[in-house]
């Protein structure tokens, strides 16, 4: 099949979050089943320049009357939109004119889908491409975070070529304003979100983020597919961030990894709870700060790699205590591995999370998880088997976690290590459930 995926990040040339990682292997999964896939996505400011080529012919596209004009630059599966006046900018996000600069990546990704099969969008950002394409493509719409949903000034309407019998609640309306997300969740031949439980609870509200009604009244429902990880890419026996390799076959190394990542942060002798995460309300670190002194009186040793809201990471950074607590505000792809390989236990007490792949990662490394169950979270930790879980998002909840932590001995914190670094978590599992859902879509020519 040839496959068009749109979206605002793909990894590693512009990331915020998983987002941008799903984007680079997925790709690389389907292709390995023998699809022709490309990757569309802006051409931000911040993104380095090496390793593409730019057309020699320009492009552009038009909304409402106004011309957007650019370049496509190219690299291995990838199709970058350079439009200076749209992404030539600091950050991806946060600008008046988002609905704009999203909706020109959209327009050109419904020009371009006549050479593909399916056109595959990811989150708001991507969903007016199922407006643009108008039933000429088969159209696939993945919900990464229903929490962002490309909220408008109902102004933008014009602006952005929205009919006016979708201005209403049946279609983008939203409460006064326009949701972009909207147009892919209507519009959209299939909509899939990235856990089954995720799936399920954004069909009932609060989850739904006001839009459980919209999900449940498709007739075909919510399709929930699992994410996966780069085993490739995340691999402890091959990483050259780490002090030594280790695997599920051969875990001696671990030990190095831990006394290095003690050293490096100065910890005291006791178990290390990581996190590894953006300091958002989302992610529950206002949780691990409010439990930070019980976790450290009662033993545990907290090493904290996380950036993001200035009051959540005010109150991690009144928990710091040189031998108890480190906290790094900085993020570094090859400091987060060190501290997957490092720590005892994997802390994410998230509220919300529709796949995570930090707990994935964490187990990949060796790390326990101990997680709060909710969307994808309770689907790929089992507790006593693969990790500790616990309910309420809390620092009592999460407390009790970490107490039953605390209590294992060394066979039992072994096995549930031990079944983290043998899982399979690779993005086979879901490159193939992606296949057949495509397949529904395609005449039977094409489907074969």
């Amino acid at each position: 099949m040839r496959i068009l995926h749109v979206t605002s990040e793909v990894a590693p040339y512009s990331k915020t979050g998983g987002l941008g990682d799903v984007l680079a292997d997925l790709p690389i999964a389907q292709r390995r089943r023998g699809h022709d896939v490309t990757v569309l996505s802006p051409l931000y400011g911040s993104v380095p320049r090496d390793g593409l080529t730019r057309d020699a012919e320009p492009v552009a596209v038009s909304l409402a009357g106004r011309r957007v004009e650019g370049h496509l630059w190219r690299a291995d599966g990838l199709l970058f939109f350079q439009a200076p006046d749209l992404y030539a900018r600091a950050g991806a996000y946060g600008h008046d004119d988002d609905p704009l600069r999203f909706a020109a990546l959209c327009k050109l990704a419904a020009a371009l889908a006549e050479g593909y099969d399916v056109v595959h969008l990811h989150d708001w950002q991507a969903a007016m491409t199922a407006l643009y394409v108008g039933g000429r493509r088969p159209v696939v719409q993945t919900i990464h975070n229903l929490a962002y949903q490309g909220i408008c000034h109902p102004g933008w309407a014009d602006a952005l070529e929205i009919p006016h019998e979708l201005r209403r609640f049946t279609g983008l309306e939203f409460h006064g304003n326009l949701s972009l997300f909207k147009a892919g969740l209507v519009l959209a031949d299939r909509v899939t979100t990235v856990s089954p439980t995720y799936a399920r609870e954004i069909q009932e509200e609060p989850g739904g983020q006001g839009l459980a009604g919209v999900l449940t009244h498709r007739p075909d429902g919510v399709a929930g597919l699992l994410n996966g990880i780069d085993q490739d890419r995340f691999n402890p026996a091959a990483d050259p961030a780490l002090a030594a390799p280790f695997s599920a076959a051969e875990t001696a190394g671990r030990a190095a990894c831990r006394a290095a990542l003690q050293a490096e942060l100065g910890l005291d002798e006791g178990p290390i709870f990581a996190v590894v995460g953006r300091a958002v309300h989302q992610k529950g670190l206002d949780v691990v700060a409010a439990a930070a002194p019980a976790i450290v009186a009662a033993g545990g040793r907290l090493a904290l790699l996380a950036g993001g809201d200035p009051a959540i990471v005010h109150g991690l950074r009144a928990a710091e205590a040189p031998g108890l607590v480190s906290l790094n505000t900085q993020f570094d792809e090859s400091l987060s591995r060190r501290y997957y390989a490092g720590a005892d236990f994997f802390l994410m007490p998230s509220r919300f999370e529709p796949c995570g792949l930090s707990q994935l990662i964490a187990m990949r490394y060796g790390a326990v998880p101990i997680v709060r169950r909710t969307g994808g979270l309770a689907d790929t930790v089992v507790e006593g088997e693969t990790g500790l879980t616990f309910f309420d998002p809390t620092a009592e909840a999460l407390l009790g976690a970490v107490h039953r932590a605390l209590a294992l001995d060394d066979a039992g914190r072994g096995r549930l290590q031990a079944a983290g670094l043998a899982a399979d978590w690779s993005w086979d599992r879901s490159a193939e459930a992606y296949d057949r859902l495509y397949h529904d879509l395609l005449p039977g020519e094409t489907a074969r």
